[in-house]
């Protein structure tokens, strides 16, 4: 008999500990110097390919800062119109600039100018360098204001370990070697394999298997995963 999967996943960690540096140790230290008011750089912007961890570092500046007291607030553009409402904080993570509109690109540059003027941090990101961006040339002069790094993809062995660290922490028990096959044999992108980690973690559960190699190249040819 089945057992029925309930799907009771844990919410997203957004902490620095549970982000994989990879080749990032420089943006990792400057964001978590941010949050600890230990830095005096106010303005950092993040570029990269979508899958690479700049929304996970701007949520988990932002959870950092809270944790140290001060009023700060994470910002996805791509969800929410940038708005007179993401005024006044402390600390500011301002992500997917890219979807900006032009009355929004507007605002995004008062806020930079004000986060500055009154010593207070902004912190955004992008899919593209600052002076590529499609955006308003004043704009894309600000984003360049302050510190910018490109986020890297880290190496296969380091997914590995992340996919193991992400499973571990669902109460899953998966062998090295099924995580590093996953890396090899499937979709290199960071994201899809901790998608597809969660739901062969769901098709376990509901066979009573536990995680291993045989399972998962069986469940890849006989369910439906996407």
């Amino acid at each position: 008999m089945k057992q029925l999967a309930l799907d009771l996943q844990l919410p997203e960690p957004f902490d620095f500990d549970d982000f994989l540096i990879g080749p990032n140790l420089e943006a990792f230290l400057a964001l978590k110097a941010l949050s600890d008011r230990e830095s005096s750089e106010g303005c950092i912007y993040l570029w990269g390919k979508t899958t690479v961890g700049k929304s996970h570092l701007l949520r988990a500046t932002v959870t950092r800062a809270l944790a140290g007291g001060l009023f700060a607030r994470y910002w996805d553009a791509a969800q929410s119109p940038l708005d007179e409402a993401a005024h006044g904080y402390e600390l500011l993570a301002v992500d997917h600039v890219d979807a900006l509109g032009p009355e929004e690109q507007i605002v995004l540059f008062g806020l930079i100018n004000a986060q500055r003027e009154a010593g207070r941090a902004i912190v955004t990101a992008g899919s593209l360098p600052p002076a590529q961006m499609p955006l308003r040339h004043d704009l894309t002069t600000r984003l360049g204001w302050g510190l910018v790094f490109e986020i890297g993809e880290p190496a296969d062995e380091d997914k590995a370990i992340l996919l193991r660290h992400r499973a571990r922490t669902r109460g899953c028990d998966i062998d090295e070697t099924v995580c590093r096959w996953l890396v090899t044999h499937q979709s290199r992108d960071l994201g899809s394999l901790t998608a597809l980690l969660d739901k062969l973690d769901l098709a376990a559960l509901a066979a009573g298997r536990p995680l291993t190699l045989p399972f998962v190249r069986e469940a890849l040819q006989n369910i439906k995963l996407d």
